[in-house]
């Protein structure tokens, strides 16, 4: 089999992804040939992970009428058996069959968007050229079943690829991130987006009603909605009780990891839910909202909490916070469950689910 793999995102949970199964493919698959289609930045300093992968640069923005044009032509040449797109960026006028990557449908809720109707119309467009695929991937068995009810699809055309933890990698913890900002108090931790349906706004209400003087760190780059997060806070009277240090290195997300007391990811409604994961990785409790993927990837390695009721949320802090018998149970409880997901087996069944693509589109 020709496979081409659209590579082009390389910042995002997205990417991480990508390149991850892309790691995993080169070293369990000698046998077919692979075309990564790639940004023009990574291009310029790609090195092949084998013999058998070949970069082509593709030096077209996402969701860009560009797309939509240019990338047909690239993936045309190619004279692939088989596309995939990691995510749901599938030019309408390509020829080639393709599979496509789901991680969630949160852009279809108006909590996820803000209630930008003008960003649900388009993913639902986005979602309308995937019904196209010859196979669809989902990210766990929540975003299955939410892909076959929303994408009105036959199940049977939608396979399961859980994703993975990296094995924690040897990095110095920056520990300046913890002077910087003042943290020698014990502290919750959170690492992401500020999308309203990672729910930060009852985080920041559970904090004000939880027991402690414990601190919250919000990390990440929060975009248009930190503004309103950092007054919220303000108008909470929690003050310097909530940091926003902004993205992380990976150093100094060691360093807060070192730190914390736990991880809180309470969201709404997460397609897999890898950030928690990752945290139990690591070696920090975890606190999840009992709600989206969450329960099915985190089963009993988590505190859960009601994410629509601000006193669950502040009873599960409270809880983690005082009672470290507990902590210490879900750090191992949490380490076990990390080591259940790896990016080689991702790799084995999306290399399963190419060949059944490739054999359904030889019978048509």
């Amino acid at each position: 089999m020709k496979i081409g793999i659209d590579a082009r995102n390389d910042a995002t949970g997205v990417g991480r992804y990508t390149f991850s199964l892309v790691r995993e493919l080169a070293r369990i698959d000698s046998e077919n040939e692979y075309v990564l289609f790639l940004n023009r930045e990574r291009f310029a300093t790609f090195a092949a992970p084998g013999p058998n992968f070949r970069p082509a640069e593709a030096p077209i923005p996402w969701f860009t009428i560009r797309e939509q044009l240019e990338l047909p032509r690239l993936v045309g040449r190619e004279r692939l058996d088989l596309m995939h797109y990691p995510h749901i960026t599938v030019p309408l006028l390509s020829r080639t069959p393709f599979v496509v990557t789901i991680h969630d449908l949160n852009y279809l809720d108006a909590a996820a968007t803000s209630s930008r109707a003008i960003l649900r119309a388009g993913y639902r467009v986005e979602l309308a050229k995937a019904r196209r695929a010859r196979r669809l991937i989902a990210v766990s068995e929540h975003t299955r079943a939410a892909v076959v009810r929303a994408m009105r699809v036959d199940p049977a055309r939608v396979d399961v690829t859980y994703e993975a933890a990296d094995p924690a990698v040897a990095v110095e913890p920056d520990a300046a991130v913890l002077d910087r900002h003042g943290l020698d108090d014990p502290f919750f931790l959170y690492v992401g987006s500020a999308y309203p349906y990672k729910n930060l706004a009852r985080l920041l209400e559970a904090t004000v009603h939880a027991a402690g003087e414990y601190r919250l760190v919000l990390a990440g780059d929060h975009e248009e909605f930190g503004p309103e997060l950092r007054e919220q806070a303000a108008s909470l009277g929690l003050g310097e009780r909530v940091i926003f240090p902004g993205p992380v290195s990976d150093a100094e997300l060691a360093a807060l990891y070192d730190a914390a007391l736990g991880y809180v990811f309470v969201s709404l409604g997460e397609g897999f839910g890898l950030p928690g994961l990752e945290a139990m990785r690591a070696g920090v409790p975890v606190i999840a909202a009992n709600a989206g993927s969450l329960p099915e990837i985190y089963a009993d390695a988590a505190r859960y909490c009601d994410p629509l009721d601000v006193a669950s949320i502040s009873a599960a802090l409270t809880e983690v916070a005082r009672d470290g018998a507990l902590r210490q149970r879900l750090v191992a409880l949490g380490h076990k469950r990390a080591d259940e997901f790896s990016w080689t087996r991702t790799a084995e069944q999306t290399l399963a689910v190419y060949r059944r693509a490739v054999r359904e589109t030889l019978l048509h």
